[in-house]
């Protein structure tokens, strides 16, 4: 329940309102300067909103969404936030009530061939979601339900069985009628093509009284439905004149402190930094991080590399022991390494991409899979990336990827370019001013 201060004479009272409401005094706007002044009478005061958070196992998808949810708890909104339990920690910062569950980790779905396992683990892993709110919530209804892309089942059902609006957090490329994700990862690999498992999915949703809207639920439906704060600049959304803008809003990436992740600091040797990274799902390819390191054994630069959780410890202490300028992490903060990097190797995830263009860093992307491959040809496609296929990799390309890229005098410029371009898109400070005048007028 959500209650609004209503003015009765010369007293102001507490009463209930399904919805919250404006009264008595306006919430200043940042940036604005001075505020105009306005009739006394016409004053109003947001009361603040309760946001649910829904998001998947994934550092990739949790860390952009950190910002947007400090500003809303600083503003005095409630967030409440549903998160695997060993992801916990990177939420608790932000100020959000944390509702953290049991995982089955979907993720591991993703390093097989078997384009019909992430969808099935994934819709699993939303019903676990969805639960794990009902339960810590019980009567106590939100505002509104904000979800991550990924956990759009969850977010959708719950949305409309509560009657509740529903908005889409995504840092992923959109589709809508102009423009496909996934035909666009086809256009690279024309077998790729994903499966629903349409029965499972069907059965549950006729237990939610939703029988009837089987397509909205569906990945390879998936278009935008609802009010959607995208985290992707729009020149790195593939048709974004075509997305509604009352609908849609591009803010950009949201890049806060993550010192959580592991503090870094610059090597005393002052050798020019490479970091490399392939991110939290396919980091159990020793050959990717083996051929990077050893291409920088005996080289003029610094190598740090972020390895995650996927690699057995002995993988991991030789790696570390190949040279001294080679510096092995399980995990750190890459906005702390790229603040000093001259180059970025990276498996192309939109995440590690948006760091590398806030930092204006060069990347050599080396897709982890098919469904990288959008961005990476978007990426190219700006002057700032060159891609190499996994198939492709070795030591002598990579090093010479690299300093090509250092190099190029016209890769630094469009670096300079893009790194001002994407921090006035307005990250955490916009998305939460557009989020809560969405929410005043639902």
């Amino acid at each position: 329940m959500s209650y609004g201060l209503e003015r009765d004479g010369g007293s102001v009272t507490m009463v209930p309102h399904s919805r919250p409401v404006l009264v008595l005094a306006a919430r200043p706007i940042r940036g604005a300067g001075q505020p105009t002044a306005v009739n006394p009478a016409e004053r109003t005061i947001a009361v603040p909103f309760h946001v649910l958070v829904l998001d998947i196992p994934s550092n990739a998808h949790i860390l952009p969404k950190l910002g947007i949810v400090s500003e809303l708890v600083q503003r005095g909104n409630r967030v409440s936030y549903v998160v695997a339990d060993h992801l916990t920690d990177r939420v608790r910062g932000t100020g959000a009530e944390v509702i953290g569950y049991p995982s089955k980790d979907p993720l591991t779905s993703l390093r097989g061939g078997d384009l019909a396992a992430p969808q099935k683990a994934f819709f699993r892993e939303n019903l676990d979601i969805l639960r794990a709110a009902q339960e810590h919530l019980g009567p106590d209804r939100p505002d509104a339900v904000a979800y991550d892309e990924a956990a759009f089942q969850a977010g959708r059902i719950l949305a409309r069985t509560w009657d509740l609006p529903g908005v889409l957090l995504t840092v992923s490329t959109l589709s809508n009628d102009h423009y496909s994700y996934f035909d666009h990862v086809a256009q690279f690999v024309p077998s790729f093509r994903l499966t629903d498992p349409t029965e499972e999915i069907a059965e549950a949703l006729a237990a939610f009284g939703l029988a009837d809207q089987l397509p909205d639920f569906l990945w390879t439906r998936r278009r935008v439905a609802e009010f959607t704060i995208s985290f992707v600049p729009p020149w790195f959304q593939p048709a974004h004149e075509t997305f509604d803008p009352s609908q849609v809003v591009f803010v950009g990436p949201s890049v806060e402190n993550r010192n959580f992740l592991g503090v870094w600091q610059p090597p005393a040797s002052n050798l020019p930094v490479v970091l490399a990274s392939i991110g939290g799902v396919h980091n159990d390819k020793l050959h990717f991080f083996r051929t990077v390191a050893e291409a920088f054994v005996d080289q003029p630069w610094h190598l740090v590399a972020t390895v995650g959780d996927n690699l057995p410890q002995d993988d991991v202490d030789r790696l570390g022991h190949l040279a001294p300028n080679v510096e092995i992490h399980r995990w750190v903060s890459n906005i702390s390494v790229l603040a000093h990097a001259r180059a970025f190797v990276t498996h192309g995830g939109n995440g590690s991409l948006f760091e590398a263009l806030y930092t204006a860093t060069p990347s050599v992307i080396v897709p982890a899979g098919p469904d990288y491959l959008p961005s990476a040809d978007t990426a190219r496609g700006l002057g700032v990336a060159t891609v190499v296929p996994h198939e492709e990799l070795d030591g002598a390309r990579v090093l010479a990827e690299v300093e090509t890229l250092v190099n190029d005098e016209a890769v630094r410029l469009r670096l300079a370019d893009l790194r001002e371009r994407i921090r006035s898109g307005g990250g955490a400070v916009r998305a939460a001013d557009r989020l809560e005048a969405y929410l005043r007028h639902s």
